[in-house]
């Protein structure tokens, strides 16, 4: 589960939790009176979701207490959110809520009403892309960070709806957007946000983005690397792109530095270890392999035995051995006791002890 769906549910308990605390206190208040009242139904059912459309459609005013009752009516699943955007002009309404309200509370509680509404299937999902794109684009850049944010990671939870969704959003530059508030935001939601969004948006439109557009989020990463974590998964992803040829840059050396630096843990590990068996693995030189195994020799070699071993409850053997493997291969080292320190058995044997803990 991912962390959008797992802050979904836990938005979602939390909700059910203040209901069931309520009715609770007022049953016991109603005791106390001497008063019995008929238990009442209060499952939100896709009728409840169907008249809360119509509500939304006509009424003028709406009320924050009703978005939220909408966004929480939408994670109940699928057929909650067909159902709302089945009624014709509910979706136009909320979004006139979400762009054309003066009161920033109402607009923040219908865009996470949007959020929620990606949960639907990739067909809702297209036809909300189409509907939103062109206004949560202009929030983007928001004073009030909460929408800014909000609308980031609507847009990503889009863009891994479909390749579709991801052709829809670039044509409204929705990559440069996220590169210029990964760069310049000050805002910690809204910077977090963006790796989310960013993460999601290559993951199916990667091989479509131009080379210098590629280079352009790395620099801005390799700035970020000292502070957030989500910048290593990011690099990874860019390193999966073969013709960006990151062994002709300063990727793995950047990497290799950020070792010694405190942010790095296991989280950061995995990304690190797998960028270097692209690099290595996109590297017909084999100069890559050299400076990632002598590396190990040095000092990162510890480094990272020690992280591995605090972590042993995740298994990252597959991985450590996939990133041996590219560089043994890089260097055609196909028997050991060879010419090259590298192929000594001593050697191999503190290169492997290094990684299969």
């Amino acid at each position: 589960m991912n962390s959008a769906s797992t802050a979904r549910v836990k938005e979602k308990i939390r909700y059910d939790i203040n209901v069931h605390r309520d009715q609770h206190k007022q049953i016991l208040l109603n005791s106390r009176r001497g008063v019995v009242v008929e238990e009442e139904d209060n499952v939100f059912t896709v009728e409840d979701m169907h008249n809360l459309a119509q509500e939304i459609k006509h009424k003028k005013q709406i009320t924050v207490e009703q978005l939220r009752l909408l966004k929480n009516g939408f994670l109940n699943g699928i057929d909650f959110v067909s159902e709302f955007y089945h009624v014709q002009g509910a979706a136009e309404s909320l979004l006139h809520l979400a762009t054309g309200n003066k009161n920033e509370e109402v607009q923040l509680a219908a865009l996470e009403c949007f959020c929620n509404m990606t949960l639907g299937d990739r067909k809702t999902c297209l036809k909300l892309t189409k509907l939103i794109i062109p206004y949560l684009m202009m929030y983007i850049n928001h004073l009030n960070f909460n929408i800014s944010a909000m609308c980031i990671w609507t847009l990503g939870n889009l863009s891994d709806s479909s390749p579709v969704s991801c052709k829809v959003l670039q044509s409204q530059n929705f990559f440069d957007a996220l590169v210029d508030r990964l760069q310049n935001s000050t805002c910690d939601d809204v910077i977090f946000n963006t790796f989310y969004a960013l993460r999601l948006f290559l993951k199916n439109y990667l091989v479509h983005l131009k080379i210098d557009d590629l280079h352009k989020l790395l620099l801005v990463c390799y700035e970020r690397l000292n502070t957030w974590k989500e910048s290593f998964w990011i690099v990874y992803q860019i390193s999966c792109c073969q013709q960006i040829e990151l062994h002709k840059s300063e990727c793995m050396a950047r990497l290799l530095n950020t070792l010694n630096e405190d942010i790095i843990d296991i989280t950061c590990i995995v990304p690190i270890l797998r960028t270097f068996s692209n690099i290595i693995a996109h590297d017909s030189t084999g100069h890559s392999a050299y400076v990632f195994l002598y590396a190990l020799l040095r000092e990162k070699g510890s480094i990272i035995t020690s992280i591995l071993i605090n972590n042993r409850d995740i298994n990252l053997n597959d991985e450590c051995a996939w990133l041996l493997g590219n560089a043994f291969n890089a260097l055609n080292i196909n028997e050991l006791n060879g010419n090259d320190h590298l192929t000594h058995t001593e050697t191999f044997d503190e290169i492997c002890g290094y990684l299969l803990v």
